[in-house]
């Protein structure tokens, strides 16, 4: 990633702000403005809000579906939680996610690591999430650490080895860990791999 917009643009958590990020910059580093990063990009944006402005982000949806799937238990009635996976793989554009270039697979990981980077703010921002018991009391930042630490577990790790899909959720996988790592690190010892 040699742009600077392009950094900014992962670090940014805010859809409005990261919609102007890639309108404003919408050419390759050779002036292409239909270069393949540039489509793909573009591409990730309408698979994650939508192809207006942007209300509501699919890709964190689809963090919350595979939160609900690995709390729901191992058992699989019919095959429907494994059938919901496949609809998140599709959702979140890891279908066939090995056979891209690698400049997508990076693209790709970085959208999804911002997906991760934007769970955790809403996580922590959540008096709900952070409180002890019924609203009274804060957990310490080492507490919020390890209950995300738990929340990304089981969305990127618990479900997929529930489902036997590692290799599917691979770049789920990295992105969430990339996310973990950056936003506390030196904490990795809190997920569970």
């Amino acid at each position: 990633m040699e742009n600077s917009w392009i950094e900014e643009f992962y670090k940014e958590t805010d859809a409005d702000k990261r919609l102007e990020l890639l309108e404003n910059n919408s050419t390759d580093m050779d002036g292409d403005s239909a270069g393949s990063s540039t489509v793909f990009r573009q591409r990730l944006w309408t698979a994650r809000y939508g192809k207006r402005k942007p209300k509501n982000d699919a890709f964190v949806g689809c963090l919350m579906e595979l939160k609900y799937i690995s709390e729901g238990g191992s058992v699989d009635i019919g095959g429907q939680k494994k059938k919901q996976a496949v609809e998140i793989i599709s959702k979140l554009c890891l279908f066939d996610a090995d056979r891209r270039s690698a400049e997508e697979q990076e693209i790709l990981l970085y959208e999804l690591r911002n997906a991760f980077l934007k769970f955790i703010e809403v996580s922590r921002g959540g008096r709900g999430f952070t409180s002890i018991a019924f609203g009274m009391g804060q957990l310490s930042d080492e507490g919020v650490a390890k209950k995300i630490a738990d929340q990304i577990s089981s969305i990127a790790f618990d479900a997929p080895h529930m489902l036997h899909m590692d290799k599917e959720f691979a770049i789920l996988q990295s992105a969430a860990l990339a996310a973990f790592r950056q936003e506390y690190p030196n904490r990795e010892h809190f997920l569970r791999k």
